[in-house]
């Protein structure tokens, strides 16, 4: 399979970006983006919808949790210890490190996707026989600048920035496989998103409610798909249950092969609080089910 890039954005516009969101204070750049995204002011204080409580976690959630959430390595860790079994595959790690000069050589491993642990967005897919490591240093050269901490999402602050190259999850055809997206409220699936084809360009986004009922919600441009009920998804559904157990709301991301369910990642701060939905009612009910918790119990230091 040749090595696949995903990119949201141009270089040249992800460096203004940056340099325009670094001359901002945090605070009033969270109100501005919500504003420009939502189209409507966000109450980050008292908050109601699912965006304004991802919002409020951001500048108020300071638990080690989030974190590990954050970072790709310690998040699979996590992920290990609430969920011991078998049944849930975690990729392997082949090399962490912070100089891909320092890596083993590429073109000898296994089916690899090389990550930035400390952020997201952003992945290669190889071996590729015919790019070299300077193809992969050129790919990678910002991959240090551009996280979400410069949207002000703190977790990725302590997130540990390195490379993270690890198994890649085998697929019939070779390409990426469907991403499964449970939102988890205190154990409880509410919502199921799934994306398809999201390194290629036709992709979709398509919600559906625990019993998989497709639900009349669009995520911004994406279309929306005549999505199958997956062969492993009760093993999914109680997967995603056990590790979202003991959090008020955290996204759990999985994928399923061949009868196998795969660990992708937990999201804590889902489109950055930032998710314009068609219709937007559907932010203040998906909001209902997520109960925030107390001051004391996001302070640091908590697990």
């Amino acid at each position: 399979m040749p090595l696949l890039e995903y990119k949201a954005t141009p270089p040249w516009l992800r460096a203004a970006r940056r340099r325009l969101i670094a001359m901002v204070p945090i605070r009033l750049m969270r109100h501005a983006l919500y504003l420009m995204m939502i189209r409507r002011p966000g109450d980050f204080t008292e908050p109601e919808t699912f965006n304004e409580k991802v919002n409020w976690r951001i500048f108020h959630d300071r638990r080690d949790r989030i974190v590990k959430a954050c970072d790709k390595m310690w998040m699979k860790e996590m992920a290990r210890q609430a969920y011991p079994g078998a049944d849930l595959r975690i990729p392997a790690t082949y090399w962490s490190g912070t100089d891909l000069r320092d890596a083993p050589d590429l073109t000898t491993l296994p089916p690899w996707v090389l990550k930035p642990n400390h952020s997201s967005g952003q992945a290669l897919f190889g071996p590729d026989p015919g790019t070299g490591l300077d193809g992969l240093l050129a790919r990678t050269a910002q991959w240090f600048e551009e996280t979400p901490l410069e949207l002000g999402e703190w977790g990725y602050s302590e997130a540990r920035p390195l490379f993270l190259l690890e198994e890649r999850i085998p697929t019939p055809d070779g390409h990426p496989p469907v991403d499964y997206k449970f939102f988890v409220f205190e154990g409880r699936i509410e919502l199921i998103q799934v994306n398809r084809g999201r390194f290629g360009t036709r992709q979709t986004a398509t919600f559906l409610d625990a019993d998989w009922r497709r639900l009349p919600v669009r995520w911004r441009i994406q279309p929306v798909a005549d999505e199958q009920r997956p062969v492993e998804l009760d093993k999914m559904m109680e997967i995603a249950g056990v590790l979202g157990a003991d959090w008020d709301f955290v996204r759990v991301d999985l994928y399923a092969v061949d009868g196998e369910v795969w660990f992708g990642e937990y999201t804590p701060y889902p489109g950055s609080g930032l998710l314009r939905y068609k219709p937007m009612s559907f932010d203040l009910e998906q909001g209902r089910h997520w109960k925030l918790p107390s001051p004391a119990e996001v302070q640091r230091g908590r697990p």
